[in-house]
């Protein structure tokens, strides 16, 4: 089932049928005709909005679209007129270079349009007369976009690495744990036993992302304090994740042979190979299920721009979920797990 639901994922395409806005202040022939046809290109995939620019932000702000597309009035009758009326095309710099391919087709279609009529005017008139459009891209961000996706690449491995480090630690740690069957309370005692690790991976997480800074000659553009406030309900719900493992498995061996599973899912649905807007429907839900995603989007916004305080409570709020909820699964299944390992033992 899950190589179906990955096949699935990947034939999609990992940058085809883009969600873009369509701002159309003209509805005319020419520029239904320009909609019609970037439509029809395999990367954007348009929807017209009603005039509105603050729906269409709104749109790219809540990552529901890759860009907008606006069109100005009287485009058409500009065009006839040899007057260069500007089409542009925004994108978000912060989509990691998958915004940027929204765009593909938009610059051929400019120039075709160009050549079109560049050869009806010059017919009437008599005369060559200059392009009739040109492209305008505009985006905020501390990079271009293939740079923002090569960065974003390195912060996704660093975490993806790490998660995978905690989650195989806490099932170590936890094998070795037949001691805690004797401790009361034996929640506190789990706590307790998790809790060095806990600090040992957010300092190591700190060190990793601040070296790849440096030595990258970047610089963190929002509050780094941010950044370790993230990490630390990361690596909470990443020992979680391992909890969850060793209870419901009889041995650490097959506690550890589910972290292959878990490994695969997170590189294929945490938006680090096909960016999450591009994914089917049952991906995404498992792309927003999976801690990586959240944790990821948050630290590399921080690297980027300035985030709220608000917008960070909101990830490590829902990067909490992910403890009490494991907590709730495996509250009495972990006890008789302990057991079940020292009989063995």
């Amino acid at each position: 089932m899950l190589f179906a639901l990955i096949s699935a994922n990947f034939s999609e395409g990992t940058l085809l049928n883009l969600p873009v806005s369509v701002i159309n202040n003209d509805n005319s022939p020419l520029s239904r005709t320009l909609i019609r046809d970037l439509n029809a290109g395999s990367h954007a995939k348009l929807d017209t909005l009603d005039g509105n620019p603050r729906t269409a932000l709104e749109r790219l702000g809540s990552a529901q679209d890759y860009a907008i597309l606006t069109i100005p009035r009287y485009f058409e009758n500009w065009v006839l007129a040899g007057k260069q009326p500007t089409v542009r095309m925004y994108y978000n710099g912060l989509y990691y270079a998958a915004g940027s391919y929204a765009i593909q087709d938009f610059s051929g279609l400019i120039a075709q349009l160009n050549a079109q009529y560049r050869t009806i005017l010059a017919q009437e008139m008599n005369k060559p007369v200059p392009p009739l459009a040109k492209v305008t891209l505009s985006y905020d961000s501390l990079f271009n976009a293939s740079g923002s996706y090569i960065y974003y690449q390195q912060f996704a491995a660093t975490i993806h690495m790490l998660q995978l480090f905690v989650v195989t630690c806490t099932i170590y740690s936890l094998s070795r744990g037949n001691i805690l069957l004797n401790i009361k309370p034996f929640t506190y005692a789990v706590i307790g036993k998790l809790a060095p690790y806990t600090f040992f991976f957010i300092t190591l997480l700190i060190i990793e992302l601040a070296a790849l800074v440096y030595f990258s000659g970047a610089k963190v553009n929002g509050n780094p304090l941010y950044m370790v406030l993230v990490g630390f309900f990361y690596i909470i719900a990443a020992q979680s994740i391992g909890l969850l493992l060793f209870a419901f498995t009889n041995t650490a061996i097959t506690a550890y042979s589910m972290i292959g599973m878990l490994v695969s899912i997170a590189l294929a649905f945490s938006g680090m190979a096909v960016p999450e807007l591009s994914m089917i429907l049952p991906a995404r839900i498992i792309s927003n299920l999976e801690p990586l995603t959240h944790a990821l989007n948050a630290m590399f916004d921080i690297f980027l721009r300035e985030v709220s305080l608000q917008g960070i409570l909101y990830v490590c709020t829902l990067l909490l979920i992910y403890p009490f909820a494991i907590a709730l699964l495996v509250r009495k299944r972990i006890f008789k797990r302990l057991e079940l390992q020292a009989g063995v033992a």
